[in-house]
């Protein structure tokens, strides 16, 4: 049975532990910052102490959490599910250097990560590819939110505007152009001026968007967060032909955790045939995933 250890628990981290068993997997540790009531629990400055497992899954967030402990992480076996886009070349060359005899699995969720695959795959002959995404939460924007100074807790949904589609086959294919970011901000009074700014000009989550601010009380943010579902959409057109692929999903983490996982399980095997320092999904055969019953 692999053994995993899980890095960060918060949404997606729980996801991870609960799925884990029903993908032959055993947690064996759960690393966090905060300490937590799990009888696994491990500060994260024990990480790279004890290596009781075979790959460590992190579910820390993109926004800086996970290039802050890239270097601590570098010895270990790993996956995540780094999905700020921009970023991702720079980490994996990032990565590239400092694991010279381990492995990483980056950007392993539907987006990056599955639909990556349905952009590279029904993209072939195409003259563009577009992805919509939502509507549904933003796991990755609603951590970078909470990370500004003065903001007390914060979620964010990410909604197609509602003649995407009518753009896209008018030849629109800037993404800014065709989604709304719905913000939801609990934060000290003081602080809605600046925090407001900061959101709309943060670059690679909100600028260039347009960006809705809605300054709501603790209360009214956690309960929004209750609405876990999300959705992505590519489409792709060519001369004589539209590809449509779409992902729908009741639970962003859950569905995220399950696609970690099941890399996961594919790590040890793809370590043994030589593979090292970074990989992204593009980059794994696909033999290493799916069983010959797919064909």
């Amino acid at each position: 049975m692999l053994k995993i250890a899980i890095v960060g628990y918060g949404n997606l981290g729980k996801s991870l532990d609960a799925q884990a068993e029903k993908f032959g997997a055993q947690t064996v540790a759960v690393y966090s910052r905060r300490k937590i009531a799990h009888p696994l629990y491990r500060p994260m400055k024990e990480i790279g102490k004890t290596r009781d497992f075979d790959v460590a899954l992190i579910a820390l967030g993109s926004f800086s959490d996970v290039d802050q402990y890239a270097e601590r992480l570098a010895p270990l076996d790993t996956v995540d599910s780094f999905d700020t886009h921009a970023k991702i070349a720079q980490y994996k060359a990032l990565l590239n250097q400092i694991k010279k005899d381990s492995l990483a699995i980056i950007s392993t969720g539907w987006d990056p990560g599955l639909l990556s695959l349905a952009r590279a795959v029904f993209g072939m002959g195409a003259a563009s590819c577009v992805t919509l995404w939502g509507e549904g939460v933003s796991q990755g924007h609603s951590n970078a939110i909470r990370s500004l100074p003065g903001v007390i807790d914060a979620v964010q949904f990410t909604v197609p505007k509602a003649n995407a589609l009518q753009l896209v086959g008018e030849g629109v294919t800037d993404g800014k152009k065709l989604h709304d970011r719905i913000c939801y901000v609990a934060c000290v009074d003081s602080d809605k001026e600046n925090v407001a700014l900061q959101i709309k000009s943060m670059p690679n989550y909100f600028e260039g968007y347009d960006t809705f601010v809605n300054f709501v009380s603790p209360r009214e943010v956690r309960e929004l967060k209750q609405r876990t579902h999300h959705r992505g959409q590519v489409v792709c057109r060519g001369e004589g032909f539209e590809t449509n692929c779409t992902v729908e999903m009741d639970n962003n983490a859950d569905y995220t955790a399950k696609i970690m996982l099941t890399y996961a399980n594919a790590l040890p095997l793809l370590k043994k045939d030589g593979y090292r320092g970074a990989l992204d999904v593009l980059d794994i055969p696909l033999r290493y995933l799916a069983p010959n019953s797919v064909l």
